[in-house]
């Protein structure tokens, strides 16, 4: 019942802001849990939009890399 009262409540910008904060967050977070790359970028792209013809695709994929 509390869930459907917090979905309809009103939310102010920051309350937003916070919420779309935790949502990359998270898709960070199994982002950088997937072993592997293929895998990876199909999720970054499909996640983010990132393709590899984004100017960061590189140094992104270089994170991923050494955190291995």
């Amino acid at each position: 019942m509390r869930a459907i009262f917090e979905f309809f409540k009103p939310k102010s910008g920051l309350t937003e802001a916070k919420r779309r904060q935790r949502e990359v967050e998270r898709a960070t977070e199994r982002l950088m849990d997937i072993d592997d790359e293929e895998t990876f970028k199909a999720g970054l792209e499909h996640d983010f939009g990132i393709k590899p013809d984004h100017p960061k695709f590189k140094e992104i994929l270089n994170v991923w890399r050494a955190s291995r």
